[in-house]
């Protein structure tokens, strides 16, 4: 558990939204977040675009809800590093990720209210 910054209120270890106080804390919690979606912000260029969030949310929401999210959330962070470090230098490898990433972005985004 962590406080929030703007009411101090406990919040949960990477929320990214108090619910006491209503305020965004997302910026604050991808500071403290390690590790981060790498191959996502290879292909974007930043941690902070909303097709990251989205996938951090469905990571968070309902990834490390399960045993078989978890074991998938470790292996993606022990094997995407290196890959993610061969998209960061290649515009066309970019543009095909985020090609990829889109439709599965569109079906988590349209679900994700169900969380």
């Amino acid at each position: 558990m962590t406080n929030c910054p703007y009411c101090g209120k406990e919040v949960k270890e990477g929320e990214r939204y108090c619910h006491h106080c209503e305020n965004d804390i997302s910026k604050i919690a991808d500071e403290k977040e390690n590790p981060k979606c790498f191959i996502a912000t290879a292909a974007y260029g930043t941690r902070f675009a909303e097709e990251i969030n989205i996938l951090r949310d469905f990571r968070d929401k309902k990834l490390r809800n399960s045993f078989i999210g978890n074991v998938f959330i470790n292996f993606y962070y022990k094997t995407s590093p290196p890959i993610a470090n061969i998209i960061s230098k290649n515009e066309f490898l970019k543009k095909v990720v985020r090609t990829v990433l889109k439709p599965i972005i569109r079906i988590i985004k349209k679900k994700i209210k169900k969380f």
